[in-house]
């Protein structure tokens, strides 16, 4: 639950809320290390408002397998209290200890794989995801689960070939409103550490994990081609730190182009850092792959034209009018970055007003909260009358 994990968490924290405003009782275990736990959860004040209790776990030695004999334990002594368990992620194998407790006591299993069952993301060290399945019990918790939960259908279709058997069930994730309580001191901070922002006439935006899988690197590339077409536009990175071998090659890049109209920074983190925000004026994602980016959800809730890759399996994004989905090459990057930097104020403005309008007509917590109800419950009848 550590906001440097990216969407997930987002995920969880917004539907755990919307959950228990509707009316259930909701409680979130996770692993976690003591270090990371004030900002774990100081990220999250929803969650005490609403009366959800966020529990902790330390993994175990070695940390790598993500196993808590802890978190087993406390999930086989609370397993009565709850009708269902809703995994979100796959391979750490605390979640599949977990499956494995709710399934001997009779009780439902739902997953969402988070775009983690993607051909593309299965490939991203293979051997390590085939002893998780193998050996760690993966393969048993995605084998026996009733139901997975796929962002779009797209992201279900990347997973047809596993042939899982759990009930496929279509479940967006939502948006929680943009709240930043003094915008204005808020922009002043960021200007006053990224003067260069100042400077520019339009903001390219990149706000996501730094790692391989968000394709930074193709925008650099893509940016860098196109930068002396727009000298007054910039490319603001405001990354999560995440693998510091790729962030290397990003910082290395830059360097390359001579640092020029391009900022890197992995010094913002939790909710003060969505202020970025206020300072964007189109936001980019270059993901390989994506099962359902909170990212670009949150940006469109927030009304800032979208540029992202035709593997994040949003295409409502050009059909509704909200920007534009490219190939995730260098080549579709760099003409999409030429088609919205020349647009006009009034073009990014109608841009803006249809991207608000794709979250408001699809993607709230509330409406994702009763989809979400209807498929616990579907899983309970078929439970009790199969």
């Amino acid at each position: 639950m550590h906001p440097r994990n990216g969407g997930p968490p987002r995920v969880v924290n917004g539907s755990a809320v919307a959950l228990a405003r509707a009316g259930c009782q909701v409680e979130i275990v996770a692993l976690g290390f003591p270090q990371d736990e004030p900002d774990t959860r100081s990220a999250w004040p929803d969650l005490p408002d609403a009366d959800i209790a966020l529990h902790l776990f330390r993994p175990d030695f070695p940390r790598q397998i993500g196993r808590s004999a802890a978190l087993r334990r406390y999930i086989a002594q609370r397993t009565d209290d709850f009708d269902v368990l809703h995994i979100h992620c796959i391979w750490e194998t605390a979640l599949a200890d977990a499956a494995a407790v709710f399934r001997a006591a009779g009780k439902p299993v739902l997953v969402s794989p988070h775009g983690m069952l993607d051909r593309w993301q299965l490939r991203q060290s293979s051997w390590k995801k085939r002893i998780a399945q193998r050996f760690f019990g993966t393969g048993a918790m995605l084998g026996r689960t009733d139901a997975i939960l796929y962002g779009t259908q797209d992201e279900a279709n990347e997973a047809a070939h596993l042939g899982l058997p759990g009930k496929v069930v279509i479940m967006p994730n939502g948006f929680s409103p943009l709240h930043i309580p003094d915008p204005q001191s808020a922009q002043a901070k960021l200007l006053r550490q990224y003067p260069e922002l100042g400077d520019w006439d339009r903001t390219v935006l990149f706000f996501s994990r730094l790692h391989p899988k968000k394709g930074l690197d193709l925008l650099i590339d893509a940016f860098g081609r196109v930068r002396h077409e727009f000298p007054k536009a910039g490319l603001f990175a405001a990354a999560i730190a995440q693998d510091r071998e790729y962030e290397a090659k990003v910082r290395s890049q830059i360097a390359q182009l001579g640092g020029a109209n391009i900022a890197l920074t992995t010094e913002l983190s939790g909710p003060e850092a969505k202020s970025v925000f206020i300072v964007s004026d189109i936001f980019a994602l270059p993901s390989h792959q994506e099962g359902f980016s909170i990212a670009i959800v949150e940006a469109a809730g927030a009304g800032i034209p979208l540029l992202i890759t035709n593997t994040c399996h949003m295409q409502e994004v050009e059909d509704d009018g909200a920007g534009y989905v490219v190939p995730a090459t260098v080549d579709g990057l760099a003409n999409g970055l030429r088609q919205i930097l020349s647009a006009d104020d009034a073009a990014l403005e109608q841009m803006s007003g249809c991207a608000k309008n794709v979250v408001a007509a699809r993607y709230t917590w509330d409406r994702v909260a009763v989809r979400l109800i209807d498929a616990y419950e579907s899983i309970l009848s078929q439970r009790r009358h199969g």
